[in-house]
């Protein structure tokens, strides 16, 4: 890594363990320029630096790609079924990629790269861990050889444990196995198969109503905390009383308490690929064909959501093609081609009591690249580096998107849309107004309110846009009031898009050997992510973004290697990203899609420091520095609650100016710091690690209001192991104690449209014990 002119991070399976990541979902505890928000169900955003986006629903691509064992995930989502188990590394490469292997991507890339088989070898580890919350895992590997050209490794992993919160949220239990297989038959060629398959049943994350906004005209911003303890849950009573004390609109009638019954996941995630190496005298030629399908049925809360629900299968295939070339010379450099295909059947709705968007879709599209990077060696210790991609997206998405609003009194095209004080008159506020179901089929959604009595009973599900007007009187049979409400749908109807994007992205690098073991380097690099079709009134399609990237690197030793300091100054321009947020359309909640401009400059440091033979001093820190240039974000008239100044109405929409605003997830300073010792006793050794980790107060919604940031904390880790070992086993038991001091900030943030606030905190105070043994 220190010859590579990359900005990148390396961290192996010791420390991933070390440290208690369990799964992608945990990276952004690895650096801080790593943010991650982890949403409802499998749903996980992956930023760096502040590049990356709320990826909601499977119409976004994310930021920031994820390879799996080389081969690209199309869903963000895929990082809640990526245990971090019997890996080699997992790599964390900053800033555009896209010229050396894999998908294009604006932010950067996430490898896990896992242990390949070993020919002639038989070897292998058990490793179980036991902690507070009932927690018990278990992984282990083994590694076996199949005459003299074959080997297979088996892998697998586990995790169960109790919820963070006390009404059970913020659990965990998983599975995982891997298979590889391993033929080489010559030096010069070799084919390696792997299969994987995970899955997660956990009850999912939870947040912790934390307060409520004013809903007064003028007065959005006022926020009133709950004073609620952490780590409660969502469905905790406390919570649900201020929860059902909340009027929705425009039905004006209570929400209702949120159940841990209706909480769940049964996630699958599938994988088969191969790898074939052949080398000849020029250089080696690689090829990696995959397959990968996923199975998503989950339901969560948040602050509306009552819950939402959503089933989703993905299927995706992509082939890679590269030419490493191995020239006598100064000239040698890499050729690819990649090809990605995707099929994505979703079936949602996000449940809001009386407000129900329905989704029910397909979308997919494929993308096609040829890329190439050279380095021309000038000199012994000068040399200039080039790459280029050219990439073509296709995209389409085809379904009906429904969203059944009931508005308290009549339609408003009816002359009889009542609100207060009239709607309470009414009785809407009664408690008498019918919630809708948790149906994601729109013409069952309608039938349970023919056959509840509450609607005409020749009503059918009509598609807005297409036959008569889709609104269905409410009426409560000897109820107060002959109609209560109407259930209006105002919802896209169908959807039928096709888009097609390209662009040619490049790479140019300086490299200069100062020393033996000192490089400095400097790049320009560009980086694209497709724009596509999105559910939303306000921006049917979005555009496609953009980022520019300025780097200059020096990695060093220094003192007969002792002391390795790597330094980074970066200044990336960020145009049209595009930002996912929640606000208020319609009178109901929408989730569109905006493009925004920003400028992220800053200095990153990463050292490592042998102190004498037994102590070791390694940290990272960054100093940030990103802002948004442009970015407009919208809602109803007067119903805006972002923390940006309104540039006023136009039309029906009202205008925010969000320009000046810092990105989510990128704190302005944060720093990763450990001290390891080891101590020899009587042929033993004991390790003793302490690690803390600083991040400044930094934002993690869109709605750029104080409630929904993240505080500046500082956490402490402790980690004592002690190693026996012999020439064919070893063994080691640790003892470890995560977030000492039991800090709590919060990870990510959800307002609704009326006020409602819900945090997902990081996790608590967490110990344990590990005993892992090894054979070789």
């Amino acid at each position: 890594m220190q010859d590579a002119a990359v900005p990148m991070l390396a961290v192996n399976q010791e420390s991933l363990t070390r440290q208690g990541l369990e799964s992608g979902q945990d990276l952004g505890r690895l650096s801080p320029s790593l943010g991650i928000s982890a949403g409802g169900g499998p749903l996980t955003s992956i930023f760096i630096r502040g590049v990356g986006a709320l990826t909601v629903n499977p119409l976004t691509d994310a930021a920031v790609a994820q390879n799996v064992d080389g081969v690209y995930l199309g869903r963000s989502s895929g990082a809640a079924g990526q245990a971090l188990y019997d890996l080699e590394r997992v790599e964390v490469l900053k800033g555009p990629q896209g010229t050396l292997y894999g998908r294009n991507a604006t932010g950067g890339v996430v490898n896990y790269i896992p242990v390949k088989p070993q020919l002639g070898e038989t070897s292998g580890y058990a490793q179980v861990e036991l902690g507070n919350y009932s927690r018990v895992g278990f992984q282990g590997a083994y590694n076996a050889p199949i005459g003299d050209e074959a080997a297979l490794r088996l892998s697998v992993n586990s995790l169960q444990r109790d919820g963070y919160s006390d009404d059970g949220t913020n659990d965990a239990d998983s599975f995982s196995v891997r298979a590889q297989v391993l033929f080489e038959p010559t030096e010069d060629f070799s084919i390696r198969f792997a299969a994987d398959y995970s899955e997660n049943s956990a009850i999912g994350a939870g947040g912790d109503l934390i307060g409520t906004f004013s809903n007064d005209a003028g007065n959005l911003q006022e926020f009133f905390p709950s004073g609620i303890d952490a780590f409660t849950g969502p469905t905790d009573d406390e919570a649900n009383a201020i929860r059902t004390s909340v009027l929705h609109t425009p039905s004006f009638a209570p929400y209702r308490p949120l159940d841990i019954d209706d909480l769940g996941q049964d996630i699958s995630f599938t994988g088969f690929m191969a790898e074939v190496n052949y080398t000849i005298e020029s250089g080696t030629l690689t090829v990696i064909p995959s397959y990968r399908e996923s199975e998503q049925d989950y339901t969560f809360v948040g602050p509306g959501f009552a819950p939402a629900k959503t089933s989703e299968q993905n299927e995706q295939t992509s082939i890679e093609a590269r030419f490493t070339s191995d020239l006598e010379g100064s000239l040698n450099g890499i050729l690819g081609i990649f090809y990605f295909d995707e099929e994505i059947q979703t079936s949602g709705v996000f449940a809001q009591n009386y407000a129900s968007p329905i989704q029910n879709y397909e979308n997919g599209g494929d993308s096609w690249a040829v890329f190439g990077q050279a380095t021309y060696d000038v000199s012994d210790t000068f040399r200039i580096n080039l790459g280029l991609r050219y990439t073509e997206d296709s995209k389409y998405a085809e379904g009906i998107s429904d969203t059944f609003v009931t508005f308290c009194g009549g339609a408003p095209f009816s002359g009889n849309f009542l609100t207060p004080p009239a709607s309470f008159g009414n009785g809407c506020a009664s408690g008498a107004m019918p919630a809708h179901p948790i149906i994601s089929d729109r013409d069952e959604f309608i039938a349970y309110f023919v056959n509840e009595g509450l609607i005409a009973p020749d009503s059918v599900a009509t598609v807005p846009g297409m036959g008569p007007p889709p609104f269905y009187n409410l009426t409560i049979p000897g109820g107060i009031t002959p109609q209560i409400g109407t259930i209006v749908n105002v919802g896209e109807g169908f959807i039928q898009s096709n888009l097609d994007y390209n662009e040619t992205t490049y790479r140019i690098g300086l490299e200069y050997d100062v020393a033996e073991d000192s490089l400095l380097y400097a790049t320009f690099e560009t980086g694209y992510r497709a724009g596509g079709v999105d559910l939303s009134l306000a921006a049917p399609t979005y555009d496609s973004e953009y980022i520019d990237a300025f780097t200059i690197g020096s990695k060093n030793r220094f003192f007969d290697n002792t002391l390795q300091l790597n330094l980074e100054a970066f200044h990336w321009k960020y145009d049209g990203q595009q930002v996912t947020y929640f606000t208020t359309l319609e009178g109901a909640s929408s989730f569109p899609i905006a493009n925004g401009d920003a400028t992220i400059q800053g200095l990153d440091v990463d050292v490592i420091w042998r102190v004498g033979r037994d102590t070791t001093i390694s940290g990272n820190a960054q100093f940030l520095d990103s802002t948004y240039d442009s970015l407009t974000l919208v809602s109803d008239p007067g119903r805006g609650r972002f923390g940006c100044a309104s540039t006023g109405v136009t039309g029906d929409l009202e205008s925010y100016d969000c320009s000046g605003k810092s990105l989510l997830y990128s704190p302005d300073f944060g720093a990763n710091l450990a001290i390891n010792h080891n101590i020899q006793i009587d042929g033993y050794n004991l390790s003793l690690t302490a690690q803390a980790s600083h991040r400044s107060e930094q934002a993690t919604n869109f709605m750029f209001v104080d409630s929904t940031n993240s505080d500046s904390y500082v956490t402490l880790d402790f980690d004592a192991t002690l190693a026996s070992g012999t020439d064919t086993f070893d063994w080691t038991l640790s003892l470890f104690v995560r977030n000492a001091t039991d800090e709590v900030y919060v990870a990510n943030s959800n307002v609704n449209n009326r006020g409602l606030t819900y945090v997902v905190h990081n996790p608590p105070r967490t110990f344990g014990l590990r005993f892992r043994t090894e054979f070789f």
